[in-house]
């Protein structure tokens, strides 16, 4: 009979049922990212505006205001997607009410500016 402990076979942290080397304090793939979501949607945003894209982006989720709204008003929306679609449906229509600002802004006319010249 072998009187000295077998240290080799000691459970450690790889060995804990459900936990697995994956939750090891020492392993890499534990660490956080190096960036999270915010950055990788601050570098799509602006690949949108350098390929010209960013007002279409705007132009849709404006339009969608409409048809967010009806759903929040006409579907039950899952208890965990909730937060998340009354964040988009108030971004939807806050875009919608600066479109429709800037809109008026573009076309209003100018103080001071005769439409028809020569007319009297």
């Amino acid at each position: 009979m072998n009187a000295v402990p077998n240290y080799y076979r000691i459970p450690g942290p790889g060995d804990l049922p459900g936990l697995g080397a994956a939750y090891s304090r020492n392993d890499p793939a534990t660490d956080e990212p190096a960036f999270g979501l915010d950055d990788a949607a601050a570098n799509v945003a602006a690949r949108l505006v350098d390929a010209g894209d960013a007002g279409e982006l705007v132009e849709a989720v404006a339009n969608a205001a409409a048809a967010l709204g009806w759903i929040a008003q006409e579907v039950a929306v899952p208890a965990h997607l909730r937060q998340s679609f009354a964040g988009a449906l108030e971004l939807a229509e806050r875009l919608r009410r600066e479109v429709d600002a800037e809109y008026e802004a573009l076309n209003a006319p100018e103080l001071g500016v005769d439409l028809w010249p020569g007319a009297t």
